[in-house]
């Protein structure tokens, strides 16, 4: 699906910064970040039923941010779903059309941005 998110973002006017976790790491403070633009926690990015997750963790573990983010950068497959932003308003891509919600044209928006 992210795939086809990401060409369907390529499709639009706006300027495209794609990034592939599994190939460059995003910092502490970025995952925290995105964590709070979509509103809630590093935790919450992490799919706990994922077979890792599980070897590791019973699903019902609560997590530090610390012990989330050093997953992320371990098992970045655990990733719920890939994550778009634009600007300070982020969306979580769970179908391909969610990346309609950062291209709408208003006046908030550069074109370029």
């Amino acid at each position: 699906m992210s795939k086809d998110a990401l060409a369907y973002a390529e499709s639009s006017d706006a300027k495209l910064n794609a990034v592939n976790i599994k190939k460059t790491k995003i910092t502490g403070t970025q995952w925290v970040e995105l964590a709070n633009m979509l509103g809630g926690k590093v935790e919450d990015l992490l799919v706990k039923e994922h077979p890792v997750f599980q070897e590791i963790f019973d699903k019902n573990t609560s997590l530090s941010t610390e012990d989330a983010i050093k997953i992320l950068h371990n098992h970045p497959e655990m990733l719920v779903y890939p994550i778009a932003t634009r600007g300070n308003k982020a969306v979580r891509i769970k179908m391909t059309t969610d990346v309609l919600q950062l291209t709408k044209p208003d006046t908030l928006y550069n074109k370029n941005e």
